[in-house]
């Protein structure tokens, strides 16, 4: 070959190259596809199409926040570069402070989580007790939690105003019955404002109590005196030759005396049994003594 010709060829060849290597490089590239959670940035979001050469950038999503700078990614020979940038939810931190209550974050504090507000025992919630994680913060106001509170608490028949008379009561308040004259309270004396808006436990009642004389056979009161009315008492004592079975002492109780009446026993214990005769005739143990007596 004619080194004319080599030449020739060789010039040739690189024509055709270089033409390659221009139409290779001069290739435009399509919008590029980003990572999760992120978009183009508002400069290119419109565009289809993209120069060789370009640069563009991408922007987290709302709700999303970069985790460090990242460079724009750039157009070459129809191909993008690797997107570096790297999007993570959104923190919106402390939901606030619930007075008398206070918020569960258990299901996390990042864009689109949810803070449910709870309140103590004894108060109520005032509003929406849920606030989202937005782009923004969290949404709504931190709610309210007002104590619970009762209305009147019962009269009860015979009994005096409840102190102290109000009308209404806080959470926890306590009030105190009492009865009048000559009548006595059955139950607890002091009811509470529930958490439930109700007075706990049910409010006493006003009694008359009266517990009827004892009958003691062969006894005796020695002390305590009718009429026996709540917690009177009285006390019996056995006459002479008896022996007392069962407590001396009894109290007036709302379901009547204490205990059951006394009994007086006999303590001879061979009284009134024949155990012998005088003259033929069969006689008790008693008479048999003063019998023998009167015979010496």
């Amino acid at each position: 070959m004619q080194p004319s010709n080599v030449c020739w060829s060789l010039t040739i060849w690189m024509v055709q190259l270089a033409l390659t290597v221009l139409t290779v490089q001069a290739k435009n590239c399509t919008k590029p596809i980003g990572g999760a959670n992120m978009v183009l940035s508002d400069a290119f979001i419109t565009q289809e199409t993209f120069v060789d050469g370009a640069n563009v950038t991408f922007q987290c999503a709302i709700g999303y926040a970069s985790t460090g700078w990242s460079p724009p990614v750039t157009c070459t020979a129809g191909v993008w570069s690797e997107v570096k940038l790297k999007c993570e939810r959104k923190s919106c931190g402390n939901p606030g402070e619930v007075m008398n209550g206070q918020f569960n974050i258990s299901g996390g504090i990042l864009f689109g989580d949810q803070a449910v507000a709870t309140c103590n025992t004894g108060y109520v919630l005032v509003g929406s007790g849920v606030r989202t994680c937005m782009a923004g913060g969290w949404d709504g106001r931190v709610p309210v939690c007002e104590v619970v509170k009762c209305g009147k608490p019962p009269n009860i028949v015979n009994g005096g105003p409840v102190v102290p008379p109000d009308d209404t009561y806080d959470y926890g308040s306590v009030v105190q019955y009492d009865c009048e004259k000559d009548y006595t309270l059955v139950g607890t004396k002091y009811i509470t404002c529930s958490e439930n808006g109700e007075f706990q436990p049910a409010p006493p009642a006003c009694k008359m109590v009266s517990c009827p004389p004892p009958v003691v056979e062969n006894g005796v009161r020695i002390d305590g005196r009718p009429p026996y009315t709540y917690m009177s008492f009285v006390t019996y004592r056995c006459n002479a030759g008896y022996e007392m079975e069962g407590q001396a002492s009894l109290t007036c109780k709302i379901e009547g005396w204490s205990a059951p009446y006394p009994t007086c026993k006999d303590t001879n214990n061979n009284a009134g049994k024949i155990v012998g005769n005088v003259g033929g005739v069969l006689v008790p143990s008693l008479l048999l003594y003063l019998s023998l007596l009167l015979l010496h």
